[in-house]
């Protein structure tokens, strides 16, 4: 058998190398133990659609952890909080906080009531543990400054 031949057949049976360690994968199970790690609470649940889903609290805040594409690993998962307020939020309002703070997207519902998502990307080999660590502190912010958007 030529080189070049064999050389790429034994590239395509190798695997894929194992998790690095400090690697934060697609996994649900994972996700909700690191956050038990940094102090949060951590409950676990089904979506509407059987999926695994998390919910947690920051300075008082609860949120869920959505999870996407999973087949095992999930490729992308989602911070998510909802308020309500006695004045609804306009469309306006909105689009103004999502011009401005790029890290948490507000959607309203069709009563005016905002959600405040925030995406992280995991495909594949995940993103490593400070990354998270970061995106979490990220999201921490995002729901500060939102908290005080709304109160003003």
């Amino acid at each position: 058998m030529p080189v070049l031949p064999a050389l790429l057949f034994a590239a395509v049976l190798q695997t894929a190398p194992a998790p690095m360690p400090g690697q934060v994968l697609g996994d649900p199970a994972q996700i909700g133990a690191i956050l038990s790690q940094l102090g949060l609470p951590v409950t676990w649940g089904r979506d509407v659609q059987g999926l695994a889903a998390l919910e947690s609290e920051i300075d008082g805040t609860l949120f869920n952890v959505y999870f996407y594409d999973c087949a095992p690993l999930c490729r992308r998962m989602q911070f998510v909080t909802g308020f309500t307020l006695t004045s609804p939020m306009t469309p306006e309002d909105a689009n103004g906080w999502n011009r401005d703070h790029p890290f948490g997207k507000v959607v309203l519902t069709d009563e005016g009531q905002p959600y405040l998502e925030m995406d992280i990307g995991l495909a594949e080999d995940g993103l490593g543990r400070k990354n998270f660590e970061d995106a979490l502190a990220t999201w921490r912010d995002t729901l500060r400054d939102f908290r005080a958007a709304i109160s003003n």
